[in-house]
C-alpha cells in the first residue's frame, strides 16, 4: 500500500510543476521507492529514503523534464539518460510519458541491473537501460539527453554533443541557477556549437524546505 504521506508530497510536488498524476502512477513510483530502500541493503544506492523526500526530492524533482518539455513545446520522442544511479531521472519521467523512449546508462553495472529489474517489476515497457559510459556507449541519437547530479555542466555538454542531433537539447538538473558553472557553461556551449541556452527555473516544497532548483537546457544547433 502507498505511503500517505509520500503520496500527499509527490502529488503536491507535481501540480506545483503543472502536472498531475494517476493513482496508477503513484503506485507504480511507490514500487520504484520500496525497491530503492530494499536494494540499499545490498549497496548504497541512494542516502534518500525516507517517503517524502524520495517523493519531492527524487520523484518530483525527476518530473521537472516533463514539466519543461511541455511548456516549451518540445517534440520528445528518445530520451537518454546518462549516469541514471537510481534510475533518476529515468524511471519517473518513463512512468509519467508512456509514449516517451527512454533509455537509462550507467558506469556501474549493479545500478544499471537495478533499474532494468525495477523497470521490468513496474511493467516499464517503454524504458531500457545498459552499463555503459557516455564516452564510450555509442548507440543512436536522442532528442534529449540528461544529466541529474552527474558532474559539471561544460563536460556534459561536451559527452551529450555525440549522442544529440541538430536541434536535440542537451539537459542538467542544477540545485543552482547563478553563478561560475553557468558562464563556464555558456563558453563551452559557444564553443561546442550549442545555439540556445536557457534556464527552466523551479520550486519544489519538502517539509519545511522550499527547494529552489533549475533545469539548464542547452540546444544543439546546426543541421
Amino acid at each position: 500500500m502507498v505511503d500517505g504521506d509520500y503520496s500527499t508530497a509527490l502529488k503536491a510536488g507535481v501540480a506545483s510543476l503543472g502536472l498531475s498524476l494517476s493513482d496508477e502512477q503513484v503506485g507504480k513510483l511507490w514500487v520504484h521507492r520500496e525497491a530503492m530502500v530494499a536494494e540499499n541493503l545490498k549497496f548504497n544506492l541512494t542516502r534518500i529514503v525516507e517517503p517524502v523526500d524520495v517523493a519531492v526530492k527524487h520523484h518530483a524533482d525527476s518530473l521537472a523534464l516533463a514539466a519543461w518539455a511541455e511548456s516549451a513545446r518540445v517534440r520528445v520522442r528518445r530520451v537518454l539518460d546518462v549516469g541514471t544511479g537510481a534510475g533518476l531521472p529515468a524511471i519517473p519521467v518513463a512512468v509519467v510519458k508512456p509514449k516517451w523512449v527512454v533509455v537509462a546508462i550507467d558506469g556501474t553495472g549493479k545500478k544499471a541491473r537495478f533499474v532494468l529489474e525495477t523497470a521490468a517489476a513496474m511493467g516499464l515497457k517503454n524504458l531500457k537501460a545498459e552499463h555503459g559510459r557516455s564516452e564510450e556507449w555509442k548507440k543512436g541519437r536522442f532528442d534529449v539527453v540528461v544529466f541529474k547530479a552527474v558532474g559539471a555542466a561544460g563536460k556534459c555538454l561536451g559527452l551529450a554533443k555525440a549522442h544529440l542531433p541538430a536541434g536535440g537539447h542537451a539537459v542538467m538538473f542544477k540545485t543552482v541557477t547563478e553563478g561560475e558553472e553557468w558562464d563556464e557553461a555558456g563558453e563551452v556551449a559557444k564553443q561546442l556549437k550549442y545555439d540556445v541556452c536557457k534556464r527552466f527555473d523551479y520550486e519544489l516544497v519538502c517539509g519545511d524546505e522550499i527547494l529552489k532548483w533549475a533545469l539548464w537546457v542547452f540546444r544543439r544547433g546546426g543541421r
